[in-house]
């Protein structure tokens, strides 16, 4: 047998016990026991919890009858209180998941529609959120360290930038990028066990939540923020985030292919903007960027005619309940009445069929 020179080399032998050490190490810090210690956020376990919801669709939705729509949600957390409840009451017909995501932008949207596609699920109606937020680079933030995977990116390998290339294959091989250890919180939490256990608590809350509703987190409490914190709350968000506000070329690639997606399998869009804070609202609707974001949509429904649209500020002369937890996010308390909205709009503009 053959002697493999540079494998005696004894220096050689150090680099590569350094990678191993190392790939050990992120491994250990990244892992599930270790992550109650370090994490900040839940948004890894919203997209985490999604392929779970299109293996429930796909059981689901293979017994429906003829008579049954499916309607799926794609969106931010704008989306995630819709009442399920309500469609039982105003459209016992109509078959209800959620696959939005935090801060998810388009390109996340196009790759759930197309997993959902490939497991031959059936989709009559897509409600894909149209808000500025969801057509920026860093809105894509979380998909790229947990969400896509290597035939997504192939696939659109001349579409996504260097950056988020970059992003993408480093959560690919280094799993700290996508899990921090963030010492500070760890040290924190060894000293106060109950903040961990508090932490997994609101996490397995969040996953039984996800499967009751299939994929919303809904929270039917009126919180009720006041106004002046709302105000102040309003000038503070518009500054940081819309002073230099940037769409991407990259998501608005996607947002266009999404409705070339379903146009082909005959799904019917309806591109729905959130109802925001009044002061809000009026900030964000003046802003250059918003009225080049309106000039957009028109251009899109002349491309795809068959799209509809479903802007929540046109219905808040109507909305009863308008107490907001943010200026971003109205209470899910009151998410009952955009769901009452929704349904009618579908029964007046999207052949969804009446039953009451």
């Amino acid at each position: 047998m053959k002697r493999i020179p540079l494998l005696y080399r004894k220096i050689l032998w150090i680099p590569l016990g350094v990678a191993a050490l190392l790939i050990v190490w992120d491994r250990l810090l990244s892992s599930e026991k270790i992550r109650p210690y370090t994490e900040t956020g839940a948004e890894y376990y919203f997209y985490n919890m999604k392929d779970k919801v299109l293996s429930t669709m796909k059981k689901e939705t293979d017994s429906k009858t003829d008579d049954q729509k499916v309607l799926t949600f794609f969106g931010t957390s704008h989306m995630g209180e819709f009442s399920l409840e309500e469609f039982k009451k105003e459209s016992p017909g109509l078959i209800v998941y959620n696959l939005s995501g935090p801060s998810a932008p388009y390109s996340f949207h196009n790759f759930t529609l197309e997993k959902l596609l490939k497991k031959e699920i059936p989709l009559d109606y897509a409600i894909l959120e149209y808000y500025p937020d969801s057509g920026t680079d860093f809105a894509n933030r979380y998909p790229l360290r947990y969400s896509y995977d290597f035939p997504f990116f192939l696939r659109y390998w001349d579409i996504f930038s260097t950056n988020e290339w970059d992003s993408f294959l480093k959560a690919r091989v280094f799993r700290t990028s996508v899990f921090p250890p963030r010492f500070k919180e760890a040290f924190s939490r060894i000293k106060n066990p109950g903040e961990v256990q508090q932490l997994v608590f609101i996490r397995d809350i969040l996953i039984n939540e996800s499967d009751k509703f299939k994929g919303g987190i809904p929270n039917g409490l009126l919180a009720n923020t006041p106004e002046d914190k709302l105000g102040s709350e309003s000038e503070r968000i518009f500054n940081e985030s819309y002073k230099n506000f940037k769409s991407s070329k990259v998501q608005e690639y996607f947002l266009r292919n999404f409705l070339k997606t379903a146009r082909e399998n005959h799904i019917k869009v309806v591109l729905w903007t959130p109802l925001l804070y009044s002061t809000f609202s009026e900030k964000v609707r003046s802003a250059a960027f918003f009225q080049e974001w309106i000039s957009l949509r028109n251009k899109l429904i002349q491309e795809y005619p068959e799209t509809l649209v479903l802007d929540m500020e046109e219905y808040r002369s109507r909305m009863k309940c308008q107490k907001f937890i943010d200026p971003h996010h109205l209470s899910g308390g009151c998410y009952a009445e955009p769901t009452r909205f929704l349904v009618e709009f579908l029964q007046e503009k999207g052949n969804l069929p009446k039953t009451r």
